[in-house]
This record gives C-alpha cells, sequence and structure tokens, in this order.
C-alpha cells in the first residue's frame, strides 16, 4: 500500500509541474541558422528523441547569409516552423518577432533555472521570456604558459594584487609577461573588460542590476590608466603598439611571452600554432578573490506562436534549457560553458570555466546605450589604440564616447 501512495504521489507532482509534458507526440519543424551549429543540434535532437521516442524531428539548416529572409518568408506564408534559432535580444530580430505575437510567451512555460539572470538577458524582451539561451558563452581569459610559471615558481594569482605582482617577476626573468596587440582595437577591449572586471566589478554589476553607467566613469578610467600604465613598465615588451592580435597569439604560442588576455576562441588557434605548449587559463580575481568572468552569452530557440504541435515544442525546448541538453550542446560544441555544473573535455575550456559570476561586457554596456543615431563603437575602433600609442588621453578618450550616449 505504501509503494501505491508514493507511485501516486509521483504522478500527481509530474501533473502540477508547469514543465511537464507526458508523452508528447507527432513532428516538429526545426530551423538552424549556420552548419556550425548542425552537429551540436543533431546530438540534442537525438538524445531528445531517446526520451520522446514517439516525436520526429525535421532539423533543417540553412545558410546564414539568407536564413533572416527565409524565416520572414515562411511567417508570411503561414509555413514557419515550430521552433527557430535567432540571436535573441543581440539583434532586433526577435524583440521585432514578439512585438509582432509571432513567438510563444515561454515565460511561465520554459524551465530556465540552470540560467543565470544576466544570462536570460538575450532570451527576455519587456521582462517576458520569448526563447531558450545557450550554455556557451564568448568570453575573455588569461591564458597562461605552465612551463614558464613552474620554472618562476608562480601560482595562479588568487587577488589583483597577486597578478599585478607576478608582472616584474616575469619581466627581470627575460620572458613577456603579456603579451599585447595595442595596435588592434578588439585586442585592447578583449584585454581591457577582464582588467575592469577585476577592478571595478561594482560598475559591471550596477549596469547587469539595471542602472544606466556612465562610460567615463572614474572605475573605467582607472582600469585602462591601468593598462597604460603596466606597457610604460615595460610588461607588453618592446613594440606593442605594432602588434595586431594574431601577433600577440602567435607570441604566446611560440613560448616568448608567459601569458595573453585574450578571448576564448582563439583556443583552437593556440592549439593550431603549437600543439606541444603546455599551457592553461584562469580569470582574473578583484582584491577581494571574487573571481569575475566576462562572456557574450549565446541564444538558442525560439517556439512559433502559432504551432501545430504546442506539447511537443515545449517538451523541446524545456529538454534544451535543461543541464542534460546543455552538456551534450556544449561539449558538442566544445565551448565555454557559463554553468559550473558543466565540465567539457578540454582542459584549458574547463580551466577558463572557474569562475564566481558571470557579468557584462563593457562593449556591449557602451552600444546599449549610444543615443539614437549614434555610433560609440565606430569610434572605439578609430581611436581606442591612439591610447597606448600616446595619441590622446584615456580621459579624453573615454569623455569622447560619453558624449555619444544618451
Amino acid at each position: 500500500m505504501k509503494k501505491a501512495w508514493i507511485a501516486l504521489a509521483l504522478v500527481l507532482v509530474l501533473a502540477l509541474s508547469p514543465f511537464a509534458y507526458a508523452e508528447p507526440s507527432g513532428k516538429l519543424v526545426i530551423w538552424e541558422h549556420t552548419s556550425q551549429f548542425e552537429e551540436a543540434g543533431k546530438a540534442v535532437i537525438a538524445a531528445f528523441q531517446e526520451k520522446y521516442p514517439d516525436v520526429s524531428v525535421d532539423f533543417q539548416v540553412k545558410t546564414s547569409d539568407q536564413y533572416y529572409n527565409l524565416l520572414a518568408t515562411a511567417f508570411q506564408a503561414g509555413e514557419a516552423p515550430d521552433l527557430f534559432w535567432t540571436n535573441g535580444t543581440a539583434t532586433t530580430n526577435m524583440p521585432a518577432y514578439a512585438q509582432q505575437g509571432l513567438l510563444m510567451d515561454l515565460t511561465d512555460k520554459l524551465d530556465h533555472s540552470i540560467f543565470s539572470d544576466t544570462t536570460m538577458k538575450i532570451a527576455t524582451v519587456d521582462g517576458k521570456v520569448y526563447s531558450s539561451p545557450t550554455a556557451s558563452v564568448d568570453g575573455r581569459a588569461v591564458f597562461y604558459n605552465k612551463d614558464i610559471f613552474n620554472e618562476l615558481g608562480l601560482s595562479i594569482p588568487k587577488t589583483f594584487e597577486e597578478f599585478e605582482a607576478i608582472l616584474p617577476i616575469i619581466k627581470d626573468a627575460g620572458y613577456i609577461p603579456v603579451s599585447f596587440g595595442a595596435m588592434d582595437p578588439w585586442e585592447c577591449l578583449f584585454f581591457f573588460e577582464p582588467v575592469l572586471a577585476a577592478t571595478g566589478l561594482d560598475y559591471l554589476e550596477e549596469y547587469v542590476a539595471g542602472n544606466t553607467v556612465a562610460i567615463n566613469d572614474e572605475r573605467v578610467v582607472s582600469a585602462m590608466k591601468k593598462m597604460v600604465e603596466w606597457g610604460e613598465a615595460g610588461y607588453y615588451g618592446v613594440g606593442y603598439t605594432g602588434v595586431d592580435g594574431s601577433g600577440a597569439i602567435l607570441a604566446f604560442s611560440k613560448g616568448e611571452a608567459a601569458m595573453v588576455i585574450d578571448g576564448t576562441w582563439n583556443i583552437a588557434t593556440i592549439n593550431a600554432n603549437n600543439p606541444d605548449l603546455n599551457y592553461g587559463a584562469f580569470q582574473i580575481p578583484t582584491s577581494d578573490g571574487v573571481v569575475p568572468f566576462v562572456g557574450t552569452s549565446a541564444n538558442g530557440f525560439s517556439v512559433n506562436a502559432t504551432t501545430a504541435n504546442e506539447e511537443a515544442a515545449l517538451a523541446f525546448v524545456n529538454f534544451f534549457a535543461s543541464l542534460e541538453g546543455q552538456s551534450i550542446w556544449v561539449n558538442t560544441l566544445n565551448v565555454i560553458p557559463c554553468i559550473s555544473e558543466i565540465e567539457t573535455a578540454d582542459p584549458v575550456v574547463n580551466d577558463v570555466s572557474k569562475f564566481d559570476i558571470m557579468t557584462e561586457s563593457w562593449y556591449n554596456i557602451l552600444v546599449a546605450q549610444a543615443a539614437e543615431g549614434e555610433a560609440p563603437g565606430q569610434v572605439w575602433e578609430e581611436d581606442q589604440a591612439k591610447v597606448f600609442s600616446g595619441g590622446i588621453s584615456v580621459e579624453d578618450f573615454l569623455n569622447e564616447l560619453q558624449e555619444m550616449e544618451k
């Protein structure tokens, strides 16, 4: 009798759960925008169909250059897929679809509990959830040469002060402490953002909390000045203002530099440059020992508001948003996860993922707060390198950008 009551209770729990979909069946059509995610999509779908064998899935991979045109045509013809990829709020497409009533409101239908509030921003329009994000992110990290660190008796720093203290030690030993391509504005950005996160995390978190922040805030000024100070101290090597991003990565790959601070997408490039390089990765910590991670979230799938198979569509999007679904997605792509419970087979990827808090990209803030008709990103590209070559002061550069904000 006790077992019978337990079984009945379990049935009631499942029935009452807002995310429970009992035995969905029928057909789903799912669109992906690029072959880059084809294998990951197929892997997730295969696992989904093991769980829901009565659902057949027609997975169609489109070309990225024509994707949104094809999707618009499909909507106009009343033939849009049941689920489809969008950029989320990174572009205007998903918000426009939401305003037009083309997307299902998933706010109370999607279990997104594995994702942080920061990650969910890419899936949320006007407080409502219209897609599932993914657990993969494009992030920034410090890549370090383990052999050089071992030779000099160095360990991964636990505070910002410890990080700064190892720079002169490395320089005095005859190595470049940090390989830096200061002639490339994007390299400047991918270096600057981790420094700002380590020295001004509260500034970034103010924005994440919904506040407007000044681009020329004193904490931003201080972080950029710190980078200039390191350059003047010789921590980037000779002639770094004439080096681009590829040169910086190559110098690190060849063992000339102990570290390079760059985008996580460069892991494949470093491996290709030198398959035998013994290296790892870490995040620059704050003075209090908090380990922040600057990452740009990636979006997944939205659900057609008029899908003919709502039960199966919701079952799939919830599976995609689950720890199981995202573990498959991340490991198939071999990308950086924004969820600590997900581990990959790549040891450097796992190193990057050891952080306490994921925070916002400063460049995203710059663009998001721009006044109508202004293009601060273009000014960043044109003038950022001048900060390190001495063509413009940190204050003047940031004041120039602030004038373009709302």
